[in-house]
């Protein structure tokens, strides 16, 4: 009786195994607004290996980032920034900020309707040009 030769390693190409560098990376280009094909371009990896090994930074990499600007804006304007100071106040005007918050967890809290309903609250709000023409008026009242 023969035995077949164990195999060592799997053939093909390693699996990619993400660094804090890469994931940095890709926390960076989603601040910025680049899509997921550009970011996996950029690592050189596919778009579904990004999405499988980065769902978090893909997710939450905008408001990470974001929060380490506005840290940085507000450590700015403590040290006497004045273009940071009128920067924060911009940002932090009582009627906007709380107006986005506002319209965040009202988005948030309406239930989702579905492709049909969608599609049917659509058609009755057509209006103009496409809108369905009014029913002749009758010279005769039948009744």
């Amino acid at each position: 009786m023969t035995e077949k030769p164990k195999r060592s390693s799997k053939g093909g190409r390693p699996s990619y195994r993400p660094s804090l560098e890469d994931r940095k990376t890709v926390e960076e280009m989603k601040f910025v607004g680049e899509s997921d094909n550009t970011i996996a371009r950029s690592l050189g990896i596919d778009p579904d290996t990004l999405r499988k090994h980065f769902p978090d930074e893909l997710a939450d990499g905008h408001a990470q980032r974001r929060k380490e600007v506005i840290g940085l804006l507000f450590k700015s304007a403590r040290d006497g920034n004045v273009a940071a100071q009128k920067k924060l106040e911009e940002m932090g005007r009582a009627s906007g900020a709380a107006d986005a918050v506002k319209a965040r967890e009202t988005k948030a809290s309406e239930p989702r309707r579905g492709k049909k309903e969608e599609q049917k609250a659509a058609a009755k709000a057509v209006g103009g040009k496409f809108a369905p023409p009014t029913p002749p008026k009758l010279v005769v009242d039948n009744r």
